[in-house]
């Protein structure tokens, strides 16, 4: 920026002693120079030759021009400061740990509460999660710590959660989308299902509904 004001403020005084002193310069192609005084140096060598008894004079005013440029001109002005903002990391999510079972293995868990819904008359809920399954993590966090659901849970409900991105899920059921709150009876019949991130209040009106 600075340079190309320079530039033109130096050309224009050029300019202007040319014409005071009736001289006619040819035309001649401007090549770009590292700064502006090898620009300055190629047009007063030019001059020199061509007007050796007033070189001096000029010379005397485009340097008084050029100092008097620097020193009212702040170079910051034109050049401020750059500060760098450092990037703050954003906090790892913490993610459920899944723990991976077989088709074998689930199904033996399956069976093992289904004897045991039969025995204590309670629904099977069967909820399906996935590993970076943003609203399984918020209800892992947020509804199933609620204490009034862990008591609701443990007071009607047997429940088993199942990875459904690398885990069988229990009478093949298709993932339509998770969270899946799947409700079987002890027959192993599908009594309801729903899907999507459920609060505190929103996950036990479901469960009321939902328990013998």
């Amino acid at each position: 920026m600075i340079f190309f004001k320079n530039l033109f403020l130096l050309l224009l005084l050029l300019s202007i002693v040319l014409f005071a002193q009736d001289i006619t310069i040819a035309s001649q192609e401007i090549i770009s120079t590292d700064s502006p005084e090898e620009l300055i140096d190629n047009e007063l060598h030019t001059y020199e030759s061509s007007n050796p008894k007033n070189f001096e004079e000029s010379k005397e005013q485009i340097e008084t021009t050029l100092n008097s440029i620097n020193t009212t001109i702040p170079i910051k002005e034109f050049y401020p400061q750059i500060v760098e903002v450092p990037t703050v990391p954003s906090e790892p999510i913490e993610r459920p740990i899944p723990i991976y079972r077989d088709k074998k293995t689930i199904e033996e868990t399956f069976n093992k509460l289904i004897t045991q819904s039969k025995k204590e008359h309670k629904i099977i809920l069967l909820e399906i999660y996935g590993t970076n399954c943003h609203f399984c993590e918020k209800m892992e966090k947020e509804t199933f710590p609620k204490e009034t659901v862990k008591e609701e849970l443990k007071d009607n409900f047997i429940m088993l959660k199942v990875n459904g991105d690398e885990e069988y899920i229990p009478l093949d059921i298709s993932i339509q989308m998770t969270p899946m709150h799947v409700f079987i009876t002890e027959t192993k019949d599908i009594k309801d299902m729903t899907f999507g991130f459920l609060g505190e209040k929103d996950f036990l009106e479901l469960l009321e509904k939902e328990k013998n």
